[in-house]
């Protein structure tokens, strides 16, 4: 009897115990769907004039015009075009051999469809998460398109076209999911509004378990950027304007994160942070959180213990782990980041996509990057014609349980 009393107890812990998930978050670089390609690609292959200092849709093509591949693209470009609608039309470059510089790829249907068989293929066959967050795609149609059938996918219309999405195998059942617009900072103006956040909570073992993903606001990387070239650059507490908006989102980040520690603290906060917090977790323990009003490590504005969270910081495989380590001590400099980058393939390899657990939740393994090789760099084929890179982001993935 009492060995049969043993094994019951043992069997009800097991059976109490979540099994582990596999969560993955992936920043895919302005990934739309079928439908909105096809609109985009229309839209960078008409003719564009020059009126007056700025670039503007010419009613055909003729002397002094060019397709929309062809313009001097970047940030705030002198072209009439809205990237809250469509995204620029250079996301995709490539270098020639004996060129001395990467070129605009005009790219077609074939191509993009291309793109996304491989992006699945990808996820599906070397990731197989169990959930998937994804940033920078049109919506929860992407996102059926690049992972077929037996997923279930929760995303959001409106408010701009680089949008959030979050994909779980349709095995774990329905799920709930909210968008929180605060983060997205809708008392700004339109053209200055960000993204929201996005949650998805399911029931595993019965029990609740959250996932949160968001895309803060870019170009506020690290403290320890270099103040030479901009003033305040990376230092959240500055009035540089990237860090204002930043700064801004650091409110409602932290009270949707309270709010879910208060519902369950089986929760993973993942996706893009742009933020490198792993060089704000290695500051000296006694470095001020605030400067005045304003949170100057963010890392630690959002971990003071209530609730307590854990950084799940991604890890390298192989001989490139000890450069992903460095490089979340300092900054790495131009030879080591250029190997991250040329190694993973991926144009973002480090400091910026983060995995954050709950104080429910462990991670035996921690986080680790998943290399793109050659498959994240748009190439000119011998052909003349051009395979797409898949991002400029390597997804990271993590396994988690109770």
């Amino acid at each position: 009897m009492k060995r049969i009393a043993i094994a019951t107890a043992l069997l009800t812990t097991l059976a109490a115990q979540a099994a582990p998930l596999k969560v993955a978050t992936w920043n895919l670089g302005w990934h739309l769907d079928a439908e909105l390609a096809k609109t985009w690609i229309a839209e960078c292959s008409k003719p564009f004039a020059l009126q007056g200092e700025t670039w503007k849709p010419a009613a055909a093509a003729g002397d002094g015009t060019k397709p929309g591949w062809q313009l001097p693209w970047g940030r705030n470009a002198p072209v009439e075009w809205d990237i809250g609608t469509l995204p620029p039309c250079d996301i995709y470059q490539a270098q020639r051999n004996g060129e001395p510089q990467r070129t605009v790829v005009p790219v077609t249907e074939a191509q993009w469809a291309q793109r996304v068989a491989r992006a699945g293929t990808l996820i599906r066959d070397r990731l197989q998460p169990d959930v998937i967050a994804f940033q920078e795609v049109s919506g929860e149609k992407a996102i059926r398109e690049l992972l077929g059938r037996n997923w279930e996918v929760c995303s959001y219309e409106g408010h701009k076209v680089q949008r959030l999405a979050i994909a779980w195998k349709a095995s774990l059942g329905a799920g709930k999911c909210e968008v929180n617009w605060p983060l997205a900072l809708p008392e700004r103006p339109l053209r200055e509004q960000v993204r929201p956040g996005l949650a998805l909570t399911l029931q595993v073992d019965g029990k609740p378990f959250t996932v949160m993903t968001v895309h803060l606001k870019s170009s506020c990387v690290s403290p320890l950027d270099d103040q030479s070239r901009t003033p305040g650059r990376g230092r959240l507490d500055s009035e540089e304007p990237n860090c204002r908006h930043l700064q801004d989102q650091v409110k409602p980040l932290e009270a949707w994160i309270e709010a879910q520690a208060a519902k369950s603290d089986a929760f993973v906060l993942l996706g893009d942070f742009n933020r490198n917090l792993g060089h704000e977790a290695s500051e000296p323990a006694d470095a001020p959180v605030r400067t005045g009003e304003r949170t100057r490590n963010l890392w630690r504005e959002l971990n003071d213990g209530s609730p307590t969270l854990q950084l799940l910081s991604p890890q390298c495989e192989g001989e490139l782990g000890g450069v992903c380590s460095i490089g979340k001590q300092r900054l790495l400099d131009g030879r080591e980041y250029g190997r991250l980058r040329g190694e993973l393939g991926c144009r973002n390899p480090i400091g910026l996509d983060h995995v954050v657990i709950g104080a429910a939740l462990r991670s035996a393994d921690g986080a680790f990057k998943q290399s793109l090789g050659r498959a994240g760099e748009t190439r000119w084929l011998p052909d003349g014609g051009a395979e797409l890179g898949l991002s400029d982001h390597c997804p990271v993935i993590a396994t988690v349980e109770r």
